[in-house]
C-alpha cells in the first residue's frame, strides 16, 4: 500500500518497472498519485527545462506554480 506524501514542495512521479525514472512533476498538494519522491524547486526547474520526456502534470500545473510557463 502506498502512502501519500505530505503536502509541501513539488515531487517527481516515477514510472513502474525497470526504468524507474521521473516521468511527471506534481505540486505538493496534488492528490493524483502516491508513486513519487519529494523534489526541490530547483531540480524540478532543471528537469522541466532540459528533459523533454518529463511532463508537468496538467491538473496541478507545477510549471505554473514555479513560473515556468511561456508568456
Amino acid at each position: 500500500m502506498h502512502s501519500r506524501l505530505p503536502p509541501h514542495g513539488p515531487w517527481f512521479e516515477y514510472g513502474i518497472g525497470a526504468r524507474r525514472v521521473p516521468e511527471r512533476v506534481h505540486t505538493g498538494d496534488c492528490p493524483m498519485t502516491s508513486r513519487g519522491r519529494p523534489a526541490t524547486a530547483q531540480s524540478v526547474r532543471e528537469l522541466l527545462l532540459t528533459a523533454p520526456d518529463i511532463l508537468a502534470y496538467p491538473l496541478c500545473r507545477p510549471d505554473s506554480e514555479l513560473g515556468l510557463l511561456e508568456t
